[in-house]
């Protein structure tokens, strides 16, 4: 960026102004600030913890207190406020070390004091407390008073107030109390939170964090508060109008803030991108949150160079941090950061450019630049090379890149050994270097690096932040495929028939997974049923589970510096239910019975087997049949199977009318998705023996020969009886052997037996009672 130092004497006497004007906008001491906690306890002492509170205050205004107060309130930021719970508390902060800023280059110096150039001071608290286990701690600290501000006005006392939250009694989801332990995130130094920011040219501000007990943090802008529970008043925003934007060529921006809205937390700024091309370009309302990185992107167009409380904004960001406990998240606690964002005219000078990561490594992917941000992906076990390249829109500026030391400690385990290098850090190009070889134990990993990005311009620095976010993700590194002898079969899901065998081929793929070449690897199979221990150190394998069983591999480098680099894969080897087709029957007559009756009624009970228990779950298909196969003679025939039931249900009573020799079968069938396993079948053999129709019958009830039986073939035909006199006593339309002589005299009776097909058989019965 352009030297200030060289510019016309009316631009410096410009700038003198401009600065005069930033030194009256910090009339007031308190500017900006945070409160952040950490747990320092141990078993003997426990629920201690050292709370922090960083407060900003202007420099030409009144000495930094020695000491605050720290309130400790059971409850919520909502309801702690007027709680008068037993435990709250109160402690004093006690101030530490005073630090200055330093806004202005090194010859402009940057002195802390009434007169000369505004400056600001850190002053850091710090208190030691113990806060027992409880569903919520609001820690608070306030400071009289605010500045005069441009976005908010005071809703009565207009107080600077710091807030944090801690929840170290969580209720889980299944109703049980936890205690635990938590560390706030903690904020960067470098993200001072009173930035000047230039006039009509693009800024991005953080306020991100690192988080000490890896909790998942969650980023937002929050309102700006003058004491518990009390928000401030969010002013109206400036009405449309005219902006010059250059007078060679001649443009002008016309700015659109609509009518009757307001300032809010996530419109601070009066920030307008712009679209059309001169002479007349036009604004549109846009201030970017990025809720990822925690930062901010805006470019502001009202600037008031004779008022400069007009120029002053506060923006707040919030850090709400959540922590998974058996697969669900719960919040442990939040902090918020108060930013004094001054609107200045920065004249000839330009902020950095955003920086320009690029791959070097061919077949990585390329890192993506952002607005706001540079994300890069990096695959574990995989060597990759990025470089971030910084410059400036002004020629010759020299540039100074500040990543915080605390921010490249994660970095450890994804870089190879001195993985990270900055060279040419203050020339007008710096670049930046990462190395990356990811452990696989970081997979799903985001780091985030803060990098601040000042030139040397003078007497004000144009300063650029952004945030480097890497992701660590799963490499190809293992991939374990089963390979099926079956056509069909599928590799990645098999599926197998009870008592049959599946082959499995574990493989690696890994490009460029160590920085002189590929990987070499080890196989490593887990015990598992139907595996045999010989074939556990094999790539592949051939298993014949009983039921469905996972088969792990551990693939592990044998080569190179990454000898922890290995992975562990799996694949599921489902076998089909064994199913096994069983059936009892049971006969109106069997073997040694005295019933004349012909055992030509059955019944049969299903009792198959799914997984060796007796169910009609999972028999996907149930099939019963009967064929006879041989006559009353014992002479073999032909006939074809007669299906009589298929459903789930016990089949009804089977009358075989014929007799002979039958052929009971039962098939059933399990038909998993994806195989195709064979039928089980139950054959049982039962007999239909030739009956002779009897000339006599008995009906005394004592279960022998108690009716009148026709041959088998002849059940179900029209049957008439007669007495010796000829006249009708019984008729039956489908006779079934049931007339038992009704009313009947003892006697001799004659029958006609007309068949289905017409026929008719006649002959005579003695009833004998």
């Amino acid at each position: 960026m352009k030297h200030l130092l060289r510019a016309s004497l009316l631009l410096l006497t410009a700038w003198c102004l401009a600065l005069s004007g930033v030194q009256q906008a910090y009339a007031s001491h308190a500017q900006g600030g945070q409160l952040t906690y950490e747990y320092i306890g141990t078993p003997a002492q426990p629920n201690r913890y050292r709370v922090t509170c960083r407060f900003f205050r202007d420099c030409s205004g009144i000495d930094a207190p020695t000491q605050l107060t720290l309130n400790c309130r059971i409850g919520t930021p909502t309801t702690s406020c007027s709680g008068n719970d037993s435990r709250n508390f109160q402690a004093t902060l006690v101030r530490g070390l005073l630090t200055t800023g330093t806004p202005y280059c090194t010859s402009a110096g940057n002195p802390c004091g009434t007169t000369g150039r505004t400056n600001y001071e850190t002053a850091k608290y710090e208190a030691i407390v113990t806060l027992v286990p409880a569903p919520s701690w609001t820690l608070s600290v306030s400071e009289n008073a605010r500045p005069t501000l441009a976005n908010v006005t005071p809703s009565s006392i207009g107080d600077m107030y710091f807030e944090a939250v801690l929840n170290n009694q969580l209720t889980l989801a299944s109703g049980s109390q936890l205690n635990i332990n938590n560390t706030s995130p903690q904020y960067l130094d470098q993200d001072i939170p009173i930035p000047f920011v230039c006039k009509e040219q693009r800024t991005t501000l953080t306020f991100s964090t690192f988080e000490p007990d890896g909790d998942s943090l969650v980023y937002s802008l929050d309102r700006a508060l003058e004491g518990c529970n009390q928000p401030m008043n969010y002013k109206a925003l400036p009405g449309s109008g005219i902006t010059v934007i250059s007078t060679n060529p001649p443009c002008v921006l016309s700015l659109n803030t609509g009518s009757g809205g307001s300032y809010s937390p996530t419109f601070p700024i009066p920030s307008f991108s712009l679209s059309g091309s001169c002479p007349v370009q036009t604004g549109t309302p846009s201030f970017l949150f990025n809720a990822t990185t925690g930062s901010v992107t805006f470019t502001p167009y009202f600037f008031d160079a004779n008022v400069p409380a007009n120029n002053k904004y506060v923006v707040v960001g919030k850090v709400t941090e959540f922590r998974k406990i058996n697969g669900r998240y719960y919040q442990v606690g939040s902090v918020r950061r108060d930013m004094l964002v001054v609107v200045i005219d920065c004249g000839g000078n330009t902020v950095p450019n955003p920086p320009v990561a690029t791959g070097v490594t061919p077949g990585n992917p390329n890192p993506i630049n952002l607005t706001d941000s540079t994300v890069v992906d990096v695959f574990t076990c995989n060597y990759s090379q990025i470089k971030v390249r910084f410059s400036d829109p002004n020629p010759g500026q020299q540039l100074t890149v500040t990543v915080p030391a605390g921010s490249l400690t994660p970095l450890d385990d994804i870089i190879v050994p001195n993985g990270y290098v900055l060279s040419g850090n203050g020339t007008t190009t710096p670049v930046m270097t990462f190395y990356f070889q990811p452990s696989p134990q970081l997979v799903g990993t985001t780091i985030r690096i803060p990098v601040r990005i000042e030139d040397n311009a003078c007497p004000i620095k144009g300063v650029q932040n952004r945030i480097i976010v890497i992701r660590v993700k799963q490499g190809q590194f293992a991939t374990a495929v089963a390979a099926a002898t079956a056509p069909g079969q599928s590799s990645t899901d098999p599926v197998i028939c009870y008592g049959t065998s599946l082959n499995i081929r574990g493989s690696v793929t890994r490009p460029d997974s160590v920085r002189n070449g590929l990987q070499q690897y080890s196989f490593r199979w887990a015990a598992a049923p139907g595996l045999p221990a010989a074939q556990q150190n094999s790539q592949s394998i051939t298993v014949n589970p009983t039921q469905t069983t996972r088969y792990r591999l551990t693939i592990a480098p044998t080569i190179g510096y990454s000898q922890g680099c290995g992975d562990t894969t799996s694949i599921r080897v489902r076998v089909a239910p064994q199913v096994v087709a069983a059936f009892k029957t049971d006969s109106a007559a069997v073997a040694g019975s005295r019933f004349n009756r012909p055992p030509r009624v059955f019944t049969f009970t299903n009792q198959s087997l799914v997984n060796n228990v007796i169910t009609t779950v999972g028999l996907d298909s149930i099939r019963w049949t009967y064929q006879r196969v041989k006559n009353s003679k014992g002479e073999a025939v032909t006939e074809a199977p007669v299906r009589f039931w298929g459903r789930s249900t016990q089949p009804p009573a089977l009358t075989l009318s014929k007799p002979g020799v039958y052929v009971i079968t039962l098939s059933v069938a399990n038909r998993t998705p994806g195989v195709t396993c064979p039928e089980s079948t139950k054959r049982q053999t039962v007999t239909v023996p030739e009956q002779n129709m009897p000339n006599v019958f008995t009906p005394n009830k004592d279960g022998l020969n108690d009716t009148f039986i026709v041959q088998t073939e002849m059940v179900g035909s029209k049957v008439e009886i007669f007495n010796r006199w000829g006249r009708k006593v019984k008729e039956y339309a489908t006779y079934n052997n049931e007339w038992d002589g009704d009313t009947q005299p003892s006697g001799v009776y004659y029958y006609q037996i007309t068949a289905r097909d017409g026929s008719v058989t006649k002959g005579w019965v003695e009833l004998v009672r």
